[in-house]
């Protein structure tokens, strides 16, 4: 298995490269560069700060913490020995030498093989790390549901009581009429809560989705190519 040190910025190396805004693309889409610095946020803070976290990436693009996040699960459930990873790594180092796609997947699985690993065994673990990310989405999907819960549910729910007691107020006589204005005055808050909300969660999950995506649709791309080259 790939070893210990510097692990995380490893596997990052084998998928994704920072454009210039910091935004995370594909190694396919971009030339890798020097190695990003490893975002410190762990999957506990991501969880508890899903809303409030400030981002400037485009809605559904690739979101650096998120990617890092499920190259860290990766990471953390790296198999022992010669296994997707390393071959991923394999197919990397040499990409300069040989171009062409076909021939570079035979001689990364040849070198592979020295190693004690068999197609069945390369798809296995490559599908183990698919799994691994199917994990982490759970996770984050529970998460949104939480702080939807958390969130929204607990604001509507101040809505519909105020709604109740403006309906109340309205029926008394003049002396209740600032109060009632007061009530507007918080509905509306309330209502600009919920809005600002749901556009952070939406924007948040959207960024995960496609951060999921682009590590997920990697790895299976290479299930695919070793189906048809191997």
């Amino acid at each position: 298995m790939i070893q210990k040190s510097d692990m995380f910025k490893k596997i990052k190396s084998l998928f994704v490269v920072e454009g210039p805004a910091g935004e995370v693309v594909s190694n396919d889409e971009e030339t890798l560069g020097s190695e990003a610095k490893a975002n410190t946020s762990t999957r506990s803070e991501v969880s508890t700060s899903i809303i409030s976290t400030n981002t400037t990436i485009g809605k559904g693009q690739p979101d650096q913490k998120f990617t890092d996040l499920l190259l860290k699960a990766i990471e953390s459930n790296n198999m022992e020995g010669f296994d997707y990873l390393e071959y991923k790594n394999s197919l990397k180092s040499i990409e300069q030498v040989i171009p062409d796609e076909s021939m570079r997947y035979k001689s990364a699985f040849e070198m592979a093989k020295t190693m004690g690993l068999t197609k069945e065994k390369l798809i296995q673990s490559a599908t183990h790390y698919i799994n691994v990310l199917v994990s982490e989405d759970k996770k984050f999907r529970d998460a949104v549901e939480n702080q939807k819960t958390k969130q929204i549910q607990s604001r509507t729910d101040q809505i519909q009581a105020l709604e109740k007691s403006i309906s109340e107020k309205q029926q008394l006589i003049e002396k209740m009429t600032k109060e009632i204005e007061a009530s507007k005055t918080q509905l509306d808050t309330f209502r600009n809560e919920i809005n600002d909300a749901v556009v952070k969660i939406d924007l948040t999950n959207q960024q995960f989705v496609a951060s999921y995506q682009l590590v997920q649709g990697q790895i299976q791309e290479d299930i695919d190519k070793i189906k048809s080259n191997l």
